[in-house]
């Protein structure tokens, strides 16, 4: 049952990930660094993953067929993750998977027999290559649990994809989520007015109940929140309000609210031809060649363009008219365009990055300035889908022309809850769960 807003919204919980190394910083994140440090609660970590190497593109980890999903798998249940990939060679050969168990702050703990049932690894046995593309690849699927992999304990999991048989040659590693799917759970939002901005911040609010084994223990509990699907970039709060117990409420503080976001993009790429985002398209070249029309930081363009996703690419279904998208999508270069609002460059480089690197800004590809269409370009080999996507730059200028647009307090929040289990040592995963103003 959803817990009432007090002022609007409804709203949701979770912690989590991806690593966040310094360097430039997405719009979002210079308006999150402005908030008296609003992530520097508990659980403020920025763990470490693996990047694709170059020859890895269209990464993607999600729960069942739904490619907007979260990976998140229910422990001991009949739900499955899918992992798709594809390698840039001519050739597929056989690669290896494993599983490593890691904390609520993401420090890897438990040993694989201790977290896996059965084997400790499994290999990558079911690749395809491409069929009639300009550009050639080989795709590869994988679904799991299965009856090789089977997790004995919750938590937040990390596989790692590397050459067969060889642990410590990484081609990428990418986080998951194993939850019980224990207690009650109710989630809610607040409005929260802040002197000198112009929109209010929203403050989520949680309301957890502990299944009866546990609810001796009020303070082993921790939430966190994470929006649009940003899972570098969690928010934690281990602090209950005991007023209801056994029922637990969790808020964060006034300083570490959700301040209303600046508008994001979006791109689709389905059909290779002009349209209202595709200024032009050029099929004389290989790759195929799109360019995109120019994004104004002066305008909230972006608000209308994009969705309120969970950062995460789609492929099949963005092209379910051909037989199979997997294999039969080109990759074609796309260039993205970016106007600043005096139409001058900013101080410090300019990057786009988006669903196609793990919405991670560090991984973003560097944008030149073209001082004849006064503009910033830059270009990314996309797999046909759908994208959302993002500038960054460590200027504040940027900042401040995006405020000036319209900006939004409305998203994606997903809500992990954690439990500290002594007997194991690690955290497990009680609930988690997702909700969309």
């Amino acid at each position: 049952m959803p817990l009432p807003v007090r002022s609007l919204v409804g709203f949701c919980l979770c912690v989590v990930l991806l690593s966040l190394p310094a360097g430039c910083k997405s719009v979002e994140e210079q308006a999150d660094d402005s908030e008296a440090q609003a992530q520097s609660g508990p659980a403020s970590v920025q763990p470490e993953f693996v990047a694709p190497r170059a020859s890895v593109r269209t990464v993607q980890l999600y729960s069942g067929s739904d490619e907007q999903s979260l990976p998140v798998v229910t422990l001991n249940g009949n739900d499955a993750l899918t992992l798709e990939f594809d390698l840039m060679v001519d050739e597929g050969r056989p690669l290896s998977i494993y599983f490593e168990h890691a904390d609520r702050t993401w420090t890897r703990d438990l040993s694989p027999s201790q977290i896996l049932r059965s084997y400790q690894d499994d290999r990558l046995f079911e690749y395809q290559s491409s069929r009639g593309t300009e550009v050639p690849y080989v795709h590869y699927e994988y679904r799991f649990p299965n009856e090789d992999i089977r997790f004995r304990v919750s938590g937040n999991y990390i596989l790692r994809v590397t050459e067969r048989g060889r642990r410590d040659s990484v081609l990428f590693e990418q986080p998951f989520f194993v939850t019980e799917e224990k207690g009650g759970l109710r989630l809610g939002g607040e409005r929260l007015n802040i002197p000198g901005q112009r929109a209010p911040s929203l403050r989520p609010i949680a309301r957890f109940t502990p299944p009866a084994e546990i609810q001796g223990d009020p303070f082993g509990h921790t939430v966190c929140f994470v929006r649009n699907g940003r899972l570098n970039e969690p928010r934690c709060e281990d602090r209950p309000v005991l007023a209801q117990q056994p029922e637990l409420e969790f808020e964060l503080g006034r300083d570490r609210a959700y301040a209303p976001l600046a508008a994001g993009y979006e791109v689709d790429l389905s059909t290779l031809r002009a349209s209202s985002e595709i200024a032009e398209v050029d099929r004389t070249r290989s790759p195929f060649r799109v360019v995109l029309d120019a994004d104004y930081a002066r305008f909230g363009e972006g608000a209308a363009r994009a969705r309120n996703g969970n950062g995460q690419p789609v492929v099949r279904g963005a092209l379910s008219d051909q037989l199979d998208p997997a294999v039969s999508a080109e990759y074609v270069e796309t260039t993205f365009a970016f106007v600043p609002a005096e139409q001058r460059p900013y101080g410090s480089p300019l990057t786009v990055g988006g669903s196609f690197q793990g919405m991670d800004p560090s991984r973003g590809t560097r944008m030149e300035w073209n001082s004849t269409r006064t503009q910033y370009e830059g270009s990314v080999l996309l797999k046909q889908g759908v994208y959302e996507y993002f500038y960054s730059t460590s200027d504040p200028a940027l900042t401040e022309q995006i405020r000036a647009t319209q900006p939004r307090i409305s998203g994606s929040y997903t809500a992990f809850v954690y439990y500290r289990d002594a007997r194991r040592n690690t955290d497990r995963l009680l609930q988690v769960n997702r909700f969309s103003p």
